[in-house]
């Protein structure tokens, strides 16, 4: 655990302030939920809450069969970091996404381009992509990215809003 030197306290209603240093480092947005966890140690450990999260393994078989159709690799995100990569692009699990990325994420539309993309922020790559957010109840929760060395058809991005949309409603219900 990595000390930051700040000291809170908490007020009457129980309530304490996350410094804005640290809720900007750590890309925490007004309204965005935490959890609340209690170590061994009885330490208080909070953590950004993403629902996508709960879908690790329903989004890598999504991955993984998308694949074995479409030879397209695909990336599945929540709003920080890959949650289920195709088998080329593993170094990508669980890594923070690019200011690229979240801002595609953010903007809340689809994208089908050519050229490069910053998955991270210390790594791009080149080729054809798609991209599409994942919005449940109205509020963005991740993204589906296909990364190709052939132009993206257009059934390939119709299957990714596909994968879009269903991992939407699938945390709705």
């Amino acid at each position: 655990m990595k000390a930051t030197g700040i000291i809170r306290r908490i007020d009457d209603l129980g309530r304490i302030v996350i410094p804005k240093e640290i809720r900007k480092n750590l890309r925490l947005k007004n309204g965005e939920n935490l959890e609340i966890f209690i170590d061994e140690n009885e330490n208080i450990i909070l953590r950004k809450y993403n629902q996508i999260d709960k879908l690790k393994d329903l989004a890598q078989n999504i991955t993984s069969s998308f694949y074995n159709i479409t030879k397209n690799n695909i990336f599945i995100t929540n709003t920080n970091n890959f949650i289920s990569v195709s088998t080329k692009y593993k170094e990508y699990m669980d890594k923070e996404l690019s200011k690229e990325i979240i801002k595609m994420i953010n903007a809340r539309k689809d994208v089908k381009a050519d050229g490069e993309i910053w998955l991270t922020d210390e790594k791009k790559e080149m080729g054809y992509f798609a991209f599409c957010p994942i919005i449940s109840n109205g509020d963005v929760i991740g993204s589906s990215i296909i990364l190709s060395d052939k132009t993206v058809s257009d059934e390939d991005f119709n299957l990714l809003k596909i994968i879009s949309t269903f991992l939407a409603k699938y945390i709705e219900e």
